[in-house]
């Protein structure tokens, strides 16, 4: 027993042992911890604190565009760029950074608004003007805010309010309110506030009103409008509104605030307060804002460069870097901008189709973002620049910035280099596209300068297409503008309402025209498909025919006399196409409107009310008439029904030259991997090869017969005889003028050549160039023409064979096609 108690006794003191060495571990570890914290401390936290490294990324080269024989059509400029970066732990006063660069870089014809949009812009900024009242006009403003001050609600009421006085307290105290419309809740106010309106043009500019628009003027006229919120934005505007509720002064208090803080509060109640500015100083405070607002661009994150000034002069960058210490946060960097080659004597080019490329929009960030761009990339926004983005994007590089706790940059270096955009190599002959250019500008402003013109004849355009291949060889309009001055700030504020905006727009893919008698080839292919006629049946023409209850006259009132689908088609005869609309009727199973989707049938092979396909972003698929009445099938064969974009007239018109293939149009033939080399090619990666669509459903023999027709058009006798008279090739086209409803009608003339073999397609558009009775070719014509003329010296054995071919240099894809 005593042994047994002698062996247990052991065991507590080995424990304690134990405790007693692991007690020792851990107060040393505790007392070093101390020591390096207590006396080492402040040094280790500033090694820590000596360097931190940022990744910045380094925008790649974006791809070229070259024409088909490698002349390069857009390329990338280097211009200095003024950017706004504001480091960790930096405090900048933006207001002033923004102060001393309005001074130094100028206006480029900043856009400048009202005395109050100012102010709102002042405040909504958080910048200040430098003004200050005279004692009565200080009483008078202090009079104004302290009325609208005591109109605003108690706190203790907000909660209580419905969703639309809700909305209508948020709005009068200064707050944005997002749209609490749906459809069908528009379309209530809508009715609600026509109700109280007599005048016509009032109620449709409500209906061109915003949602935004339309709430305020709702609210401003007192109708009460049954809005609904969902419970939590009902939640968050209940806040917002507590909020600035509780941050507006007393109406006493008033008098002891300074004349900013007066103007502060007007811009809250959305006041007319006249500013005691003169014009000089009102166009700088619009300037200076114009800067601060890229400054402050909120929806990028605060490491990012912001561009406050793209392509500064040598003065402007000269002035800025000798001030650099008084501008903290701003930079000169070089970085490229595109640049677009002009026309040999100094004209635009390309003007319809490159596009060009800017900031993403805020309300962009997010999609780009989730692509891999980052806040500060330029991407494209119309033509090429858009469709091809992804290609023409390059690699972006990355840059590692070591920068000490002040931030400051300690070290630079290229982690990654960027990697240059993809090249795209267009179907195009930049020599042709800009002979048709000068082409098109010289006969629009001969026509324009004849005193029988309409004046409402302001554009023309001409479009000219590979039938075989879809390859677009040439598309312009005119008037047209310089693509470079999306690039240069001042030229772009000074053009833009008055020459950009009314021909921005591309009218080959987003407007849509009547296709008039260009369409009648199309009408005579169905008539003889759908078993109406044969080819050689013989209508007489008297001038008209009664189609319904109503007389449709021909366009030559006395009538062709016998006329025959060829020869309908050589003389544009209306009654012809009349005639075969009421044998379509006549052949519904039920009723006659059953018919008008045979002709949508048949568009549709040929291209027409649907999308084409081209490498072009936001394409149109024409407008499709929504009336059905007996009539309008006439109207309908003698294109006068349906409206279609010339994009789609030119594939209807290259499907009938190449014999029944709807072929996809495209502007790029190949995607070449980018080169840091300007004379040496990228790797071809893709090329476009040829994409037939369908093959229409029509009997080969009567796509000939039309094709005869079409040359018979400018043979003695046709519609467009004069036009092509003496040209060494022959030539199938068709006339048409379209009535528009107003004073002035639209010239359109189509064909193709040579027509024994097709190789290119023309559509040529004169819009409002007509008065009533002219001919359309004579508007049209000549353009057709001169563009023939040009495409046959440029490349003679293409359209006609070439007298000695052996002596001519070695032909380029477009001539061997």
């Amino acid at each position: 027993m005593d042994e047994k108690n002698e062996q247990k006794s052991d065991i507590p003191v080995r424990l304690n042992i134990l405790f007693l060495l692991v007690f020792l571990f851990f107060a040393a570890i505790i007392l070093r911890l101390a020591y390096v914290q207590l006396v080492h401390g402040e040094q280790y936290r500033h090694e820590l604190e000596k360097y931190s490294i940022r990744e910045l990324p380094i925008s790649a080269p974006r791809g070229r565009i070259l024409d088909r024989n490698g002349e390069v059509l857009v390329s990338n400029k280097p211009v200095y760029t003024v950017t706004y970066v504001e480091e960790l732990g930096q405090e900048i006063d933006k207001d002033k950074v923004a102060d001393l660069l309005a001074r130094i870089l100028s206006m480029d014809g900043v856009k400048m608004g009202t005395d109050k949009e100012l102010l709102k812009k002042t405040v909504e900024l958080e910048s200040k003007l430098p003004v200050a009242f005279g004692p009565e006009e200080t009483n008078k403003l202090i009079e104004r805010i302290e009325h609208k001050l005591r109109q605003v609600p108690k706190v203790s009421e907000i909660d209580s309010m419905s969703d639309y006085q809700l909305i209508k307290t948020a709005l009068y105290v200064g707050l944005y309110v997002r749209s609490p419309f749906d459809d069908t809740s528009r379309k209530q106010a809508l009715s609600l506030l026509k109700a109280k309106l007599n005048d016509p043009g009032q109620r449709a500019e409500l209906d061109e009103m915003s949602d935004a628009e339309l709430l305020k003027y709702a609210v401003s006229s007192n109708a009460e409008l049954k809005l609904t919120l969902d419970k939590e934005y009902r939640d968050d505007l209940i806040g917002q509104i507590k909020y600035r509720i509780n941050k507006l002064p007393n109406p006493e208090e008033l008098k002891g605030k300074s004349d900013t803080e007066l103007l502060g509060y007007a811009a809250i109640f959305d006041l007319d307060v006249s500013l005691p500015l003169n014009d000089q100083q009102r166009q700088f405070q619009w300037h200076k804002l114009s800067l601060l607002q890229e400054m402050r661009s909120s929806h990028m994150p605060s490491y990012i460069p912001r561009r406050v000034k793209v392509n500064i002069s040598d003065a402007e960058r000269y002035q800025i870097e000798e001030r650099l210490s008084e501008l903290p946060g701003i930079s000169v960097v070089l970085e490229p901008v595109r640049q677009i080659i002009q026309d040999p004597d100094g004209t635009p080019f390309g003007t319809n189709f490159l596009g060009y490329i800017n900031a993403i929009k805020p309300e962009q960030l997010k999609e780009y973002q989730a692509q891999g761009y980052n806040p500060f990339d330029r991407v494209g926004v119309t033509g090429l620049e858009a469709y091809y983005e992804r290609y023409l994007r390059g690699k972006d590089g990355v840059m590692e910035v070591h920068v000490n706790k002040d931030s400051q940059t300690v070290e630079k270096r290229m982690s990654r280099e960027p990697e240059p955009g993809n090249d795209l190599v267009l179907a195009m002959d930049w020599r042709f596209q800009s002979k048709v250019e000068a082409i098109l500008k010289e006969e629009f402003l001969k026509f324009k300068s004849k005193p029988t013109t309409p004046k409402e004849f302001k554009e023309a355009h001409v479009l000219v297409m590979n039938p075989n291949t879809g390859e677009i060889l040439a598309m312009a309009s005119y008037p047209d503008y310089d693509v470079n001055w999306y690039y240069d700030r001042k030229k772009f504020n000074e053009v833009y309402t008055s020459v950009i905006l009314p021909n921005e727009a591309n009218r080959f893919i987003y407007t849509q025209f009547p296709p008039a008698s260009t369409y009648k080839p199309l009408s005579v292919m169905i008539a003889l498909n759908e078993g109406l006629t044969t080819p050689n049946e013989t209508i007489i023409d008297r001038g008209g025919l009664k189609v319904g209850n109503m007389y449709k006259r021909n366009w030559k009132p006395s009538g062709h006399g016998p006329v025959n689908a060829r020869r309908a088609l050589a003389v544009s005869n209306n009654t012809y196409m009349y005639e075969m609309a009421i044998r379509l009727a006549g052949r519904a199973k039920n009723h006659w409107s059953e018919q008008f989707s045979v002709l949508d049938y048949y568009n549709a092979q040929f291209g027409l009310g649907v999308k084409t396909g081209i490498d072009l972003p936001g394409e149109k698929m024409g407008w499709e008439n929504p009336n059905s009445h007996y009539g309008n099938l006439a109207d309908a064969m003698i294109g006068q029904y349906d409206l279609f974009t010339p994009i789609q007239i030119a594939q209807y018109v290259s499907t009938i030259a190449n014999g029944g293939y709807r072929v996809r149009p495209h502007l790029v033939n190949e995607i070449r991997r980018g080169t840091t080399d300007p004379k040496q090619p990228g790797q071809t990666l893709t090329v476009i090869e040829p994409e037939v669509l369908n093959r229409v459903n029509v009997n080969p023999k009567y796509i000939q017969v039309v094709k005869e027709g079409m040359l018979a058009v400018t043979k003695p006798g046709g519609t467009a005889a004069s036009t092509f008279k003496g040209l060494p090739f022959n030539v199938g086209a068709k006339t048409g003028t379209a009535q528009t409803g107003r004073k002035a009608e639209n010239a359109l003339l189509v064909g193709f050549a040579p027509y024994e073999n097709p190789q290119l397609v023309f559509v040529v558009l004169a819009p409002d160039s007509l008065r009533s009775g002219t001919s359309s070719s004579d508007a049209t014509g000549p353009i057709a023409r001169r563009l023939l003329e040009a495409y046959n010296e440029m490349y003679p054995g293409v359209l006609t064979p070439a007298a000695n071919t052996a002596s001519q240099q070695q032909p380029t894809q477009a001539e061997q096609q």
